[in-house]
């Protein structure tokens, strides 16, 4: 244990991510002691005052609505996303990672010129509370246990109804292996070109990316850097279909191409069946193959040229609020799955492992219950045991540890008729348990989050 004196002098924050930190702790305080709470019960009562935050930007709200100028401006959101995160991890080779930080996000967007085109942009930042040197690591704040800010998304847009939007710059891509990978302080984003939309029930996303910023980074790589490959500056391109063609089932089929270093194809099956008024039945399936093109430039090369695959399926049973779940998937021997540009889709994917090292066979059990009827509204929570054997280091092509993760999830979101300082809080508390054969120790992590958004206009 360190004591609170060791923890004084084990974190040394920078003076900006100081300020940084402060000046968010501050907003969060100014808003709790002038917040005056719900008007009284009535019969008809009027809607509960504001936080101070919506309070001071509500005559601008209001004369915008009531203004003549152009939808471009009139429509104008402003956002403020507050995140205070606590990490705390025992790795399996007993090394130990820990920080408490604070920071989030705030984003303008422009309403639609002639609804053709919009602009926007996101700031993104962390700070440390409590950050010891020797427990650098968490992905909550740089390396060095140094907190950080970014303009992440700075982008224009043009749009065509539902039917096309081209978007361009620093923006959030979401599909498959490229995604925000939002599970620490701020997410991914990328400078690329996209441009996706609708056509009756096919929804489409194509582009190319170049650079990406990283969960804890203060600046833009290439995608090749981010996938460990030193001085190249190769991009991505992605394209992807999701189909509708009938109610509860959805198929989704991408392709993200990494110039020079491999190709990812991915495909999925999910299909909802309603059984009666109570019960529900979901199955789905999922396929992945990956494999070296180009230079096959790789961090980690296995062999110069390399493919593999891997495969899932998924079986969950929804009876009013239970759900109980099973899964499985299977990896080729050929390499471990590549995901160096979001979180591995996966249904195995936990919160410590994903489960797609070369030649794993991994299963999974599970639960979640949704308490608002039970308890309060808001408040769910499920727990997941998953089981990884025959996993071999595709380097070496030696055995790997068999492993099993015990994972508990626990969430609670303010209902929409909490007061109004309260509405759009988000508290979640993540714990996993990872036993792996032959380990220094067993692996452990504690994640407790509180969010807080606020549309400020």
């Amino acid at each position: 244990m360190i004591s609170i004196n060791d923890r004084v002098r084990g974190g040394r924050p920078t003076p900006r991510a100081r300020w940084f930190a402060r000046a968010v702790g501050a907003g969060l305080l100014i808003a709790c002691a002038t917040w005056t709470g719900p008007a009284a019960a009535e019969d008809a009562p009027p809607p509960p005052p504001g936080p101070p935050l919506e309070r001071l930007f509500a005559p601008l709200r209001e004369e915008l609505q009531a203004s003549s100028l152009p939808a471009f401006l009139r429509d104008m959101d402003l956002r403020v996303h507050f995140r205070t995160y606590y990490f705390n991890r025992n790795k399996p080779d007993d090394v130990k990672n820990e920080a408490l930080t604070s920071g989030g996000w705030i984003s303008l967007q422009s309403g639609w010129l002639l609804d053709t085109f919009a602009m926007g942009a996101t700031l993104y930042g962390s700070g440390p509370l409590y950050a010891p040197d020797d427990r650098d690591g968490t992905l909550l704040l740089k390396p060095g246990q140094e907190g950080y800010y970014v303009p992440g998304e700075a982008w224009g847009a043009l749009r065509y109804k539902e039917y096309a939007l081209l978007k361009g710059y620093r923006q959030q891509v979401d599909q498959t292996y490229i995604n925000p990978q939002d599970n620490r302080m701020t997410p991914n984003t990328f400078e690329a070109l996209t441009l996706g939309g609708k056509v009756g029930w096919v929804q489409y996303l194509a582009g190319f990316l170049w650079n990406i910023k990283t969960r804890n980074s203060d600046e833009f790589v290439s995608m090749a850097s981010a996938a460990g490959i030193k001085k190249q500056h190769d991009g991505v391109g992605l394209s992807g279909v999701r189909l509708t063609p009938m109610k509860d089932l959805k198929i989704d089929i991408s392709n993200q191409y990494g110039v020079n270093m491999f190709n990812t194809i991915y495909a999925e099956a999910d299909y909802l069946h309603t059984l009666s008024e109570d019960w529900k039945l979901r199955i789905s399936a999922q396929l992945t193959d990956q494999r070296s093109v180009g230079d096959a430039n790789m961090a980690r090369p296995v062999d110069k040229y390399w493919d593999t695959q891997q495969g899932g399926g998924r079986v969950q049973v929804i009876f009013r609020e239970p759900t109980l779940t099973t899964a499985f998937s299977v990896t080729n021997n050929g390499n471990t799955i590549q995901n160096p540009w979001g979180s591995f889709p996966g249904y195995l994917s936990l919160i410590d492992q994903d489960f797609d090292r070369a030649k794993e066979k991994a299963w999974l059990i599970g639960a979640a219950y949704d308490f608002s009827k039970l308890v309060t509204p808001g408040l769910s929570a499920n727990f997941n045991i998953a089981w990884g054997r025959d996993a071999i280091n595709p380097s070496t092509r030696q055995k790997a540890s068999a492993q099993t993760e015990y994972d508990m999830t626990a969430d609670y979101r303010f209902p929409k008729n909490a007061p109004g300082f309260l509405q759009g809080v988000w508290f979640r508390a993540r714990s996993a348990i990872l036993d792996q054969d032959h380990a220094r120790a067993v692996g452990y992590q504690v994640r407790l989050i509180i969010n807080w958004e606020r549309d400020l206009f």
